[in-house]
């Protein structure tokens, strides 16, 4: 039987994808379990909030004392919508916590960030992050999954551990003959009004491994179908549907599904150097599906430093330093948060190199891949940002507000 070139291509293409190669499963958190009998066990993780991968974020409040207690009196004011009361010691901190100004203190990381959650209690922990730094954190108001909750761990059955039970979890580098199951992470590369995103997929926002199954009905019959990740090629949006491509060739236009239409919750696009992405279905042009690459795996995630920035002020003040933005996060493994093209973005400090204040509701974002965006839509890019401050040399430092800021350039 003879066989065309573009078939011969095909299957080779399709022998990659299938094949057990290493790349394909490091991107997978990994990791040991130590119970408080002393017990550990160590295997694939699937943390509380359904993360499984090391791009996957953790949010968190944190529990130590915001950087807020540097800011005076007048200050204060400007951030807060309440009366500040007066005769108090601002400089020193002698204040009840309900004077300050009201902000969720939040971490968001992603676990290839993470060297070990030290549990301390019900709903909170200790992060110690790769650089031997550690961080008392909490569950999150706005998102209560990602501590406190039951974590399951593959070592050769699957199991799940009740967090009450837990003591240490410490995260490790994914071993070469890992093989944890039939599905391997999706990965791609997606074309979006904004341009080209490469990195792991979650499709609808909970769809990430190719054994998974994209569904819809036809245009003629209105038949409902399902088709694996793993024998597609890619995916095209077209009117109210999308046209799924395969590895044999075969295209099908499928509709009426939240898969295939503008009721999409999301595709999500995850890599270790950029960040991660959220597009919309709005946003979405196409997508092609390609093997994992090597060296997307934990030991790509290098150790956080402090965020340096110099910032230029609107009336020509120069300021070096290290940095607290938005009074809040001082890690360049910390995400800046903000929408672009209809697409949300977390993209860590480490990757960007300047914002540049445009107005009170945009700001010009770019990074060091050159990529520039212009966001909005999150205090971190707005004129919700509470400001910036830069700890000089002698135990000094400068509050620069955010509507005094021109242009903040990252080291």
């Amino acid at each position: 039987m003879r066989y065309s070139l573009r078939y011969v291509l095909t299957l080779i293409i399709t022998l990659t994808i299938v094949s057990p190669a290493w790349s394909q499963y490091e991107g997978l958190m990994y990791g040991e379990i130590v119970l408080k009998d002393k017990t550990s066990l160590v295997g694939s993780i699937r943390w509380s909030g359904g993360q499984m991968l090391w791009t996957d974020i953790l949010l968190v409040s944190k529990a130590n004392p915001n950087v807020i207690k540097y800011l005076n009196k007048e200050q204060l004011s400007e951030l807060s919508d309440k009366k500040v009361t007066t005769g108090l010691d601002w400089q020193f901190m002698s204040l009840w916590k309900d004077k300050l100004p009201e902000r969720q203190k939040e971490i968001l990381c992603r676990f290839g960030d993470i060297a070990s959650v030290h549990v301390t209690g019900s709903t909170q922990a200790q992060l110690y992050f790769k650089s031997g730094n550690k961080l008392r954190v909490a569950t999150n108001d706005n998102e209560n999954r990602h501590l406190g909750k039951d974590i399951y761990i593959y070592d050769q059955f699957l199991r799940k551990i009740k967090w009450s039970n837990i003591s240490w979890i410490n995260f490790k580098r994914t071993p070469e003959n890992f093989k944890p199951f039939n599905g391997k992470p999706l990965y791609g590369t997606i074309k979006t009004s904004g341009g080209t995103l490469k990195g792991f997929i979650q499709w609808d926002k909970n769809k990430f491994l190719s054994t998974q199954k994209i569904k819809g009905e036809t245009n003629t019959l209105n038949e409902r179908l399902a088709y694996k990740f793993e024998t597609l090629t890619g995916i095209e949006k077209r009117d109210k549907g999308a046209l799924i491509k395969f590895i044999t060739d075969k295209k099908v236009f499928l509709k009426n599904n939240r898969d295939v239409n503008s009721t999409n919750r999301g595709i999500v696009v995850m890599n270790p150097v950029w960040g991660r992405a959220i597009v919309s279905w709005e946003s979405f042009q196409c997508i092609v599906f390609t093997p994992v690459p090597d060296n997307l795996g934990y030991q790509s995630y290098l150790k956080p430093k402090r965020i340096y920035a110099t910032v230029s002020t609107t009336d020509n003040k120069l300021f070096k330093g290290n940095c607290s933005f938005d009074l809040d996060e001082e890690w360049d493994m910390e995400l800046l948060e903000g929408s672009s093209n209809g697409i949300k973005y977390q993209i860590p400090f480490k990757h960007i190199s300047s914002i540049e204040v445009l107005n009170k509701d945009q700001s010009k974002v770019i990074l060091k891949d050159k990529r520039i965006m212009i966001m909005s839509n999150h205090n971190d890019i707005t004129d919700k940002n509470w400001g910036i401050i830069i700890w000089l040399a002698n135990s000094k430092y400068q509050y620069i507000p955010w509507n005094n800021v021109n242009k903040i350039a990252f080291r």
